[in-house]
C-alpha cells in the first residue's frame, strides 16, 4: 500500500515557477517602461505585483510538500521534500512496523495546513518525528493514509 502525491507536487512546482516569472516580468515592465505611456496600466502594475506576491507567500506559508508513504512487509518508507522549486531538501524515513506507535494529524491556518507527526516506540524509548506536511494530499490520498496509519496503530 502506498500514498503518493507526485502529480499535485508537480502542478504546484509549475505554479511557483510561473508566478515567479510573472512577478519578475511585471517588475521589469514597471521599472523600464516609459512612465508617461499608459498611466492606467502603469499605475495598476504595483497593485497586481502586490497581489501576486501575497498569493505566492500564502502558498509558501501553507508548506506544501511532496509526500510518499509506502508500507510493504515489515517497514514503512516515507519520502518528502518541499514543492518549491528552489532550495529543495530531499529526505526519507524508514520505520520498522514493530516500532510504529502512534500518529497525530495537526491542522492549522483554518485547516489549510495539515501536518502528520509520527511517534515510534523503540527499545530505547518513545520518539516523535518532526511534523511532515500533508497539505497537498487530496481526499482519496488522505483517507488512504489514515487507513494505513490506523492499520499500523492496531498492530
Amino acid at each position: 500500500m502506498k500514498v503518493d502525491n507526485r502529480l499535485n507536487t508537480a502542478k504546484l512546482k509549475i505554479f511557483y515557477m510561473i508566478m515567479l516569472g510573472v512577478i519578475f516580468s511585471l517588475l521589469a515592465y514597471y521599472f523600464f517602461e516609459d512612465k508617461d505611456a499608459d498611466k492606467i496600466i502603469y499605475k495598476s502594475v504595483p497593485f497586481v505585483i502586490g497581489l501576486l506576491v501575497l498569493t505566492y507567500f500564502s502558498f509558501l506559508i501553507r508548506k506544501s510538500n511532496y509526500f510518499y508513504l509506502e508500507y510493504i512487509g515489515k517497514k514503512i518508507t516515507i519520502r518528502f521534500y518541499t514543492a518549491h522549486p528552489i532550495f529543495r531538501n530531499y529526505k526519507a524515513i524508514e520505520i520498522q512496523k514493530t516500532y510504529f506507535y502512534d500518529y497525530e494529524i495537526k491542522k492549522s491556518l483554518l485547516g489549510l495546513r495539515k501536518d502528520l507527526q509520527i511517534a515510534v516506540k523503540t527499545p530505547k524509548g518513545k520518539f516523535k518525528y518532526p511534523p511532515l506536511s500533508i497539505s497537498l494530499l487530496n481526499k482519496e490520498q488522505y483517507q488512504k493514509l489514515i487507513k494505513i496509519l490506523d492499520e499500523l496503530k492496531k498492530n
